[in-house]
Parts: structure tokens; sequence; C-alpha cells
């Protein structure tokens, strides 16, 4: 009786293992990752770059989506430090106007990798200038949702180089 409860115990603590391994794996493979470039254009002035990698198959939603739709994009860059920005963000390329059978309407997508860009410019050094971005996102295959993630990213601002 005993060498069966152990057997038990054994098998429950492989299926949790298995379950554990399996969902970081499924995690890690996330079809929409984003990647941060910080460019000095001058001494007080840059450029940052979100770039969003969008597997084949896969779409996010564009930052313009009319109410009853999906969440759309938004890129929060109020938690930086030592920065002022200037303008908007500007994706390129802009996202396409699509009719989505999922929501029954036409929305704004990317169904491909695009970037986001915007300028700044330093209100005091550059070593103590901090990016703090926020970005809520939502992505979708031709049959599935998931839900919308929340992506955090830091970096520091490089000293201008000529």
């Amino acid at each position: 009786m005993k060498a069966k409860n152990n057997c038990i115990k054994i098998a429950m603590l492989v299926l949790v293992l298995v379950a554990a391994f399996a969902t970081a794996a499924a995690q890690s493979q996330s079809p929409v990752r984003w990647r941060t470039f910080v460019k000095m254009t001058g001494p007080t002035e840059g450029t940052v770059t979100l770039r969003c990698l969008v597997a084949p198959g896969t779409h996010v939603y564009g930052m313009n989506i009319p109410e009853g739709g999906p969440k759309a994009t938004s890129i929060d860059f109020s938690g930086s430090e030592g920065i002022t920005f200037q303008g908007k963000a500007e994706a390129v390329p802009a996202a396409e106007s699509v009719d989505d059978a999922l929501f029954g309407m036409k929305l704004e997508q990317w169904s491909s990798n695009f970037e986001v860009r915007r300028k700044f410019r330093l209100t005091g050094p550059a070593d103590k200038a901090k990016l703090n971005v926020r970005i809520v996102y939502m992505s979708c295959d031709n049959q599935n949702c998931r839900p919308p993630k929340t992506e955090t990213i830091t970096a520091r601002i490089p000293a201008y180089t000529k």
C-alpha cells in the first residue's frame, strides 16, 4: 500500500513539473516581442524606437480602435525621467485598415513587424535620464485572440557621440 502511495505521489509530481515546463515554454514563444533602441541625434535630442516583432499569421491591433472592438495598442511614456517628449508617437508603417472577421468590423492592425518612434529632449544629464515605457496591446491569429498584454520597458539614455 505504501509503495502505491509513493507511485501516486511521484506521478503527481511529474505531472506538475511537465505542466510547469509547458507553461514556461508557451510563454517564451510569444507571437509578439518588443525591442527598444535609443539614439541621441544631438547633445540633448534623441529618438526612441520601439520595434514590434510580429510572428507570421498573427496581427496586433492599432492605436485607434472603435468602441466594441478589441483593446487598442497604447504606449505610455509618462514614467520616463529626465526627458520631455516632442510630438506624438509615430507608427511606421501605419496600421492598415482591415475587415476583421473576429470582431465583425473594420479595424486598424499590423500583420507584420512595425516600429513606433518618438523624439525627445533631455532635461538634465543623460546619465540621470531613464526611459520607462508601458505598452498595452492585443494580438490575434485567424482563429483566436490572446488577452491584452502589458509590456514594461526600461532603458538608459546613451551619451551623445558624433
